[in-house]
Order: structure tokens, then C-alpha cells, then sequence
């Protein structure tokens, strides 16, 4: 039985079920959320916060400028970062990947990634993790397009406090070396994150990146409505489950589907001087909250607006704790979050803001 067949034929089943032990079943997950999975499980890139340094060394002009093409080629690179008092090298290959930030006409420099085969890996940060990605400002001159990296890396961070099925991320800093000299070192903000094989393989589910259709009565409805307020918060009209657009769909042994949401770089938090809202929404800047997800009572939005709210000193210290992010754009988080709690602690303002909501899915 093909992925979508077993969408449509169990989508009538779970909408049944799914309103009326709503507030259960988000009570239950609810309790879960914030659970991040055990460090010791994590691979050795994942296990700290700390920034990691970084030297990468390759034919630096070429990778830069071959992004265009359909047939995207792997370059080799040296990978370089201290451990304790010693430096490791390791043999990687980089390619350029993506889509808005990978074209010319977008972005001065693509984002990337990063594979190393399994028989170097063993010992090192990137043990566990045979392709990385790592995302890079997509113009490494601009102050602005550096500290948007750390704000999108903090929206990572926000996320794993509460969903607990999320790709792991880890900051860093990276200087680029040309192995030819043709271009002049470049140092960066970046993070690294894991990919959608990865965080399945991490939770033992199964990810399904071709499904899909879905609608809202098809997914697992407590991480839906997570999802849905996290985008609110974080002000994301840029999603699409049934796109599948910056979501995948991750599918346990029993059928259950549970979306994840990624690739933040166009909420209105980061505010990226690129991002737009689609032209079919009634929000002239990406600033402006627009909310996307399913419909829900007031009673059937408490448990979720509960958690937020006892987890808020959490999420506003996020931003605080991230190395490099200049004064200027933590004001900046602390004012935009602090409008949105405002409004969670009106239910009468709430849903007005709610009131966009889809039906079906989006």
C-alpha cells in the first residue's frame, strides 16, 4: 500500500477521533514537552552549546559559485576545530544546497552541506552524522545577515523547549579558506543541523518526505497545535503541511504521523530584509502575525496556552544566552515576544488573532 493511500484511507478515522479526545491527548503530550532526548544519545556535534570554531579549507570561488546548476557537484574540503589542547583535520566534501538561499540572485553564499565518510568519522564531533547541514549568512559582509543566523538559531533552540521531536542544532564559527588564495578568508556565524533522516532515525520512526496531501486531521493533533502556536509566536505564515513545505512528516509503527517543523529564516522575528509574505495573504510584512494553523475553541487551546505560558522565562531567555547577537536584536526579541504574550493573556485578543484559522489544512 503506497504512503498516500494509507493517508486517505485512515484521514476520515483520525478527524473522528481527533476533536473529541483533543484535550486529553494534548494533555499527555503536553507533559512531554520540553523533554529533549538524552545527551548521552546525542552524536558527539550535538552533546554541548557551546560555539564550535571551524576551519574549512576548499577551492572556495568554485564552491560559491557553482549553485545554479541542477547537477549540484560535491567539493573536497579539510574541516578543521579544536578538541581540548589539540586540533583535529578531517577530509569532508561540500556542496551547496537549499532553495531561496541557494540561487545567485538571492544570496552572495549558499548554505551548505557537509558529508564525511563513516570510517573517518569515528572519534570525532562528527561522528554519527555522515551529512550536516550547515547554514551560513547568506551575504557573510553584512553585519545584518550575520546576526540574522544567530536570531533563526535561536528560533531552533525556542523549538526544542517545546516540541520534543526536533533537529538538534549547534552554533558555530566559521572561517572559510580559499586552497587556491584566490579569496580572501571569510569568518562567519553558522550553526550545523541535523537532517530529517537523522531526527527519524533519532526517535525510531519512519520519515515520510513524499506524503503529500495531508490534512490537518491526519497528523498527530497535540504536536499540530504546538507547531501552529510556536509559528504564531515566532510570527511563521511561511508553512505548509500539506506542502509539506518547511515541515516533514515523521510516521511510528502504529501509523501515527507527527509533523516537525524547520527553516526559520523568514519569521517575523528574524525579520530578514529578503522575507516576504506570499502575496495571497493579507500581511504586508512578514513582522505581522498571521496565524495558519487549525481551528480551536478557547477550551481546546488551553493546555497548549498553558504550557507556553509556564515555559515563557525559558523561551524569552533563549535569546540572551546566544553568543555574538547584538544588543539592538535582543531588544528587538524581547519586544516582538512580549506582544505576543500580551495577547495570549487576552482570550479576547487571541481570537481575533486566531480567527485566519484554516479548517481542512493549509
Amino acid at each position: 500500500m503506497t504512503p498516500h493511500r494509507s493517508l486517505r484511507a485512515s484521514r476520515s478515522r483520525r478527524r473522528r477521533a481527533t476533536l473529541p479526545t483533543l484535550l486529553l491527548t494534548v494533555a499527555a503530550h503536553l507533559a512531554l514537552l520540553g523533554a529533549s532526548p538524552a545527551t548521552a544519545r546525542a552524536q558527539p556535534l550535538f552533546r554541548s552549546d557551546a560555539p564550535l570554531p571551524v576551519t574549512i579549507t576548499t577551492n572556495l570561488r568554485e564552491l560559491v559559485k557553482e549553485r545554479d546548476s541542477t547537477d549540484l557537484q560535491w567539493f573536497g574540503a579539510e574541516f578543521t576545530y579544536s578538541a581540548g589542547d589539540s586540533t583535529v583535520t578531517l577530509p569532508v566534501e561540500l556542496r551547496a544546497r537549499g532553495h531561496f538561499r541557494r540561487q545567485r540572485g538571492n544570496c552572495a553564499f549558499p548554505p551548505l552541506w557537509v558529508r564525511v565518510r563513516d570510517d573517518l568519522e569515528k572519534g570525532t564531533e562528527l561522528q554519527g552524522n555522515p551529512r550536516i547541514k550547515l547554514v551560513t549568512p547568506c551575504r557573510p559582509d553584512s553585519d545584518d545577515y550575520q546576526q540574522y543566523i544567530l536570531l533563526e538559531y535561536g528560533v531552533y533552540r525556542a523549538y526544542q523547549t517545546v516540541l520534543p521531536v526536533h533537529p538538534r542544532t549547534r552554533l558555530a564559527t566559521i572561517t572559510y579558506r580559499d586552497s587556491a588564495n584566490r579569496m580572501d578568508p571569510l569568518t562567519v556565524h553558522a550553526f550545523f543541523s541535523e537532517r530529517e533522516e537523522e531526527v527519524a532515525k533519532e526517535h525510531h520512526v519512519d520519515l515520510r518526505d513524499s506524503m503529500t496531501g495531508a490534512r490537518f486531521g491526519d497528523v498527530d493533533a497535540p504536536t499540530l497545535q504546538s507547531i501552529a502556536l510556536f509559528s504564531l509566536m515566532v510570527g511563521n505564515s511561511d508553512w505548509s503541511l500539506g506542502g509539506l513545505h518547511n515541515i516533514y512528516l515523521l510516521q511510528d509503527s502504529l501509523g501515527l504521523i507527527k509533523p516537525v517543523a524547520y527553516d526559520w529564516d523568514w519569521v517575523g522575528l528574524v525579520n530578514a530584509r529578503y522575507a516576504r509574505p506570499d502575496y495571497r495573504l493579507p500581511i504586508k510584512s512578514v513582522v505581522q502575525r498571521y496565524y495558519m494553523g487549525p481551528c480551536y475553541t478557547p477550551q481546546e487551546w488551553q493546555p497548549a496556552v498553558t504550557v507556553f505560558k509556564s515555559k515563557r522565562a525559558e523561551l524569552d531567555a533563549v535569546w540572551a544566552g546566544i553568543p555574538g547577537l547584538d544588543e539592538k536584536r535582543r531588544d528587538q526579541t524581547t519586544k516582538y515576544l512580549a506582544e505576543f504574550w500580551k495577547v495570549l493573556d487576552n482570550p479576547g485578543d487571541f481570537a481575533r488573532l486566531t480567527k485566519s484559522c484554516r479548517r481542512e489544512g493549509n
